[in-house]
């Protein structure tokens, strides 16, 4: 006889907690899981930037990308508005390991 079991399930809201390190296309956070993650962001971008250049294709600027910011929300953002969902960014992300 199988006995009873609750099961908990718990969904992460991830967030960024900080900006270790920018690079062309590519932002190296801190999450608030405490990992550190790599997000590479360039194909992505040109996708985006096909289907919106007016909006995506400034992020294409190797100069403008790295103008990125953190906001209130935990995620990374540039000053034409451009952010991702902190969800997304950790999906598309990999740890860094020592």
């Amino acid at each position: 006889m199988e006995k009873n079991r609750t099961v908990k399930i718990v969904n992460m809201l991830y967030y960024i907690k900080k900006i270790i390190d920018i690079e062309p296309y590519t932002v190296v956070c801190k999450f608030n899981t405490g990992e550190v993650r790599k997000i590479d962001l360039q194909n992505n971008l040109k996708r985006l930037a096909t289907q919106s250049p007016q909006v995506f294709g400034k992020l294409l600027d190797k100069h403008y990308f790295k103008t990125v910011k953190l906001d209130s929300y935990g995620t990374l953002c540039w000053k034409n508005e451009v952010d991702f969902c902190p969800d997304t960014l950790y999906k598309l992300s990999k740890p860094i390991t020592n």
